[in-house]
């Protein structure tokens, strides 16, 4: 819908509710003369013309539209009465802005396929290339309409994937994205290890988060499903973009609530699944939209505090985090316009505006940086930091890089030094793990490896009685020897003969290598287990399957598929060109005015 007709039905619409006029009752409705409704009609659209100062003839055709679409939702309340069946309204955003209305009669027990085929049906479109969200979540095919939320009288929004041209040309590459990105990650994250080479979780300050292994599994996958929404948006792809962010969404949920408090991920995401709303002119999302900035405005103050004064204390600055907050009171002021709320809308448009006056580029400086080679992103990103200062914007990027590098630098070494930990064992005290130096201290004095491992776990990494349990008990070194010779490989077809008997491929592996192949031992210890292995071995199993040539090399391809679109700059979620937000800042500040 025209956003100039919008306006007049939104500004129409609130004066109707508060002079408490119900348009479907006499005398505008329903009288035995059709001609007195009809003048009557006529001298309300004469008086509300005057009151809100809009055409005449505009503010009639505004009247008559809710008079008949107040008739029509009578009509289906009746009908879902008598026969059970709801009419849902469906809106497809098209491109160049139009939107296609669908009008649809299903049963609430129907599933959401269901629902998919009778819109694909309506608009001449593919049910597989269509996605349908209600209240910000996406529907699942599998499960009913009702048990999902859907009442009659619903407005759902569907989206189309893949429906430019350029795209359309790859579509069965492309309509995979979603699951291709799932199944990618599934494999990335496929063991129990805690720290993962190719998937770890950084702070704002780019420093590895240790988290628990189901945390972990649902923040990576939530936030790698976020970047794939945002390269998609960086296309200009609103449709795919948003499916990923409401994903996204779903993994984030699974988090612990604490954790999403303390980052900004989840309120950037709730940022951007309202801007691919407005981005697709969804204003049937506008209570969703509403909900998420609520969520991301709190957010924002947890991380960054109400003035930005927690930001500036961690990074010297705020220029590039004030674009976010620029975005966000725009959203919020557009928002409050199409709830007829316009005296805070225009506080937040003209709020938005000083923000992104203060945001600007000068297209010179930028230039410039770009010829010391610097990419046109840092260049952005620097200059906000520095209010514009070339040389200081220069040192800014330089020292970001450096303190990015250096922190990754440290997490690589704590990653080697976790993993070389893990896979010499405990100690005696079950807490510490041995210590890959002192071992190496132990071998340059001559001794054995195993013997000096086991001679540190049993000393709790004490070094000097180390030394002294492999002096003083040869037999520590005959056992160690022993040990190490006895250790039989634990091959694919001893892992077989235990799946055939009806146990999972890893736990299997683990009970392999914990009785040193013997497969009754093994199987006489899942029975008792459960079919679940937990500890020391559990650990190790995984080790093993890291050294594996055929999963290496299937999580090097799945990891080089995630990535591949995404960008590799730092901060770039703050690189906001804000040439889009101008434009409906302009759009909506005009609308305002009228």
């Amino acid at each position: 819908m025209d956003l100039k007709i919008e306006n007049i039905l939104i500004r129409v619409r609130a004066q109707l509710n508060e002079d408490q006029v119900k348009l479907w009752l006499p005398p505008y409705y329903g009288t035995n003369n059709s001609s007195s409704s009809e003048a009557e009609i006529q001298i309300l659209a004469q008086n509300y013309a005057k009151l809100l100062n809009i055409d005449m003839e505009h503010c009639l055709v505004a009247i008559k539209e809710l008079q008949n679409h107040a008739l029509e939702k009578m009509k289906e309340r009746d009908s879902f009465k008598a026969t059970g069946v709801a009419t849902l309204k469906v809106r497809v955003p098209g491109q160049a802005g139009g939107t296609i209305l669908s009008t649809i009669k299903i049963s609430l027990n129907a599933l959401g396929s269901d629902l998919k085929e009778a819109v694909a049906q309506q608009i001449s479109s593919v049910p597989s290339r269509l996605k349908l969200i209600c209240n910000g979540r996406v529907l699942k095919d599998e499960t009913s309409l009702e048990s999902q939320s859907v009442k009659n009288g619903t407005q759902l929004m569907a989206v189309v994937l893949y429906e430019n041209i350029q795209n359309f040309q790859n579509e069965e590459k492309d309509q995979k994205t979603l699951e291709t990105t799932r199944k990618d990650l599934s494999v990335l994250l496929q063991t129990n290890q805690d720290h993962n080479q190719y998937l770890q979780v950084e702070d704002q300050s780019g420093n590895t988060l240790n988290l628990p292994l189901a945390e972990k599994k649902a923040l990576v996958t939530a936030m790698t499903l976020h970047e794939k929404g945002r390269a998609a948006l960086k296309k200009e792809d609103y449709s795919l973009a948003l499916i990923m962010f409401l994903e996204a969404d779903n993994e984030f949920n699974r988090c612990n609530s604490k954790i999403l408090a303390s980052v900004d991920n989840y309120a950037l995401l709730n940022l951007d699944i309202a801007w691919c709303y407005l981005c697709l002119r969804s204003v049937g999302q506008i209570p969703d939209a509403e909900n998420r900035l609520k969520k991301c405005e709190e957010n924002f103050h947890l991380s960054y505090g109400a003035n930005l004064e927690r930001l500036i204390a961690l990074k010297g600055t705020s220029g590039n985090e004030a674009a976010l907050f620029m975005r966000l009171h725009l959203l919020q002021g557009i928002v409050m316009f199409h709830q007829n709320r316009r005296e805070e809308a225009q506080h937040l448009l003209e709020r938005a505006e000083k923000e992104l006056q203060s945001l600007k580029v000068d297209d010179v400086s930028l230039s410039a940086l770009v010829e010391l080679g610097y990419s046109p992103a840092e260049g952005r990103l620097g200059l906000r930091a520095t209010h514009g200062n070339v040389n200081a914007a220069a040192d800014y990027i330089t020292r970001n890089r450096e303190e990015r590098a250096e922190s990754r630098k440290k997490a690589i070494e704590n990653e080697v030094l976790t993993r070389a930990r893990k896979k010499l064992g405990k100690c005696a005290d079950g807490k510490q793990w041995i210590e890959p130096s002192l071992l190496n201290m132990l071998l340059e004095m001559g001794f054995p490896k195993e013997a000096a491992r086991q001679a540190l776990a049993q000393s709790n990494n004490i070094l000097s009685q180390s030394v002294q349990l492999i002096q003083e008990n040869p037999e520590l070194l005959e056992a160690a020897m022993a040990s190490t010779s006895n250790k039989v490989g634990i091959t694919q077809s001893l892992i077989d003969q235990i799946v055939a008997v009806g146990f999972d491929p890893r736990m299997a592996k683990i009970a392999l290598k914990k009785h040193n192949g013997v497969i009754e031992k093994a199987i006489e210890e899942l029975v008792l287990t459960g079919g679940v292995i937990e500890g020391e071995y559990s650990s190790d199993a995984d080790d093993d399957d890291s050294n594996d040539p055929l999963a290496e090399t299937r999580r090097r391809e799945a990891f080089n598929r995630i990535v591949e679109d995404l960008s590799m700059v730092d901060d770039d979620h703050l690189d906001l060109t804000l040439i889009q937000e101008e434009i409906f800042l302009n759009q909506y500040k005009t609308l305002l005015e009228q």
